[in-house]
């Protein structure tokens, strides 16, 4: 039985599926992460990209339905830690920006086939970088899903 792929979502990605209020690329980030409730995916995001997401959807504060998407998010997605591996890592990268270097170190160890984003000059950057992790945007990999 082969595994499922396994796909890393950006900070930008996570903060359309628990932001309430509709962004551009919603719709897609949400196919995704339906993709991986139903079992078809398997998701990746960092401690940062969550604690990030939460600050700048909450500006710290726990709000009922935040904790409620939140609940639901972590019942079916992988959190990995950005720790001082990861850490040493982003820094042997160091491709200009350091939380940048850390999400891809975290999609590396995590073993991702594809890293989500909708920052096109991240893809850029890291691209072809390991040949193991394909780079999309949300909209991008919902189009090849539906092939």
């Amino acid at each position: 039985m082969s595994r499922r792929p396994k796909v890393f979502l950006d900070t930008n990605v996570l903060l359309d599926v628990l932001s309430s209020t509709p962004r551009p690329f919603s719709a897609s980030s949400d196919l995704v992460f339906e993709a991986i409730r139903s079992g078809l995916l398997e998701g990746e995001i960092s401690t940062q990209s969550f604690l990030d997401a939460c600050y700048i959807i909450s500006r710290g504060r726990m709000e009922p339905l935040l904790a409620e998407k939140i609940g639901r998010l972590m019942t079916y997605i992988n959190v990995g830690a950005i720790d001082s591996f990861k850490i040493r890592e982003a820094m042997l990268a160091a491709k200009g920006d350091f939380e940048d270097d850390c999400q891809f170190a975290c999609a590396m160890d995590g073993g991702c086939d594809a890293f989500l984003t909708h920052d096109k000059e991240f893809i850029n950057r890291y691209e072809g970088i390991n040949p193991n992790i394909q780079f999309f945007t949300p909209d991008e990999f919902v189009a090849r899903l539906k092939e």
